[in-house]
């Protein structure tokens, strides 16, 4: 049998973040362009058996998350560091634009190199900078939530 490799933000927000495990939320991608969360229907359905609104802001919040988490995680020196920072999400918006039926797929894409670069200039000068993301929840090909937030780290 094939062992799997959990990805270390999976791991991170199943201990961290009691919601995102009772959920189910998993990594389905996680490379140089963007960060895929997933999650199943069942565990996130409303009353009208279409996906909950609260659970469509949340995966989608979570992944901008992670694409912050993440991108902090590389600039420490070692695995074993301790962090020294803090990520919050400041401000978000949801649009929603139309019912998900099936699992709950949400996408971050990166952020361009030269956001990345403004925003480490800023946290090594101030100790804090902020990151404007947008994910989207995305079914059949079609954006059926659109979130645009404002994460903010500290150290």
């Amino acid at each position: 049998m094939k062992s799997v490799k959990v990805p270390a933000f999976e791991l991170f927000l199943h201990e961290m973040i009691p919601l995102a495990k009772a959920m189910g939320v998993g990594v389905e991608v996680s490379d140089d362009s963007a960060l895929v969360l997933t999650a199943p229907k069942e565990q996130n359905k409303n009353s009208l058996n279409t996906a909950f609104g609260g659970s469509l802001v949340s995966i989608a919040t979570l992944a901008g998350y992670g694409v912050v988490w993440e991108l902090m995680r590389r600039d420490k020196k070692s695995p074993e560091e301790k962090t020294q920072w803090h990520i919050v999400v400041k401000e978000s918006r949801a649009a929603y634009r139309r019912p998900v039926i099936g699992d709950l797929r949400a996408i971050c894409e990166r952020p361009a190199q030269a956001a990345i670069a403004e925003f480490k200039e800023a946290l090594a000068r101030y100790g804090k900078a902020k990151l404007k993301l947008r994910a989207r929840v995305i079914e059949d090909g079609q954006t059926a939530v659109d979130v645009h937030a404002a994460f903010v780290v500290s150290r």
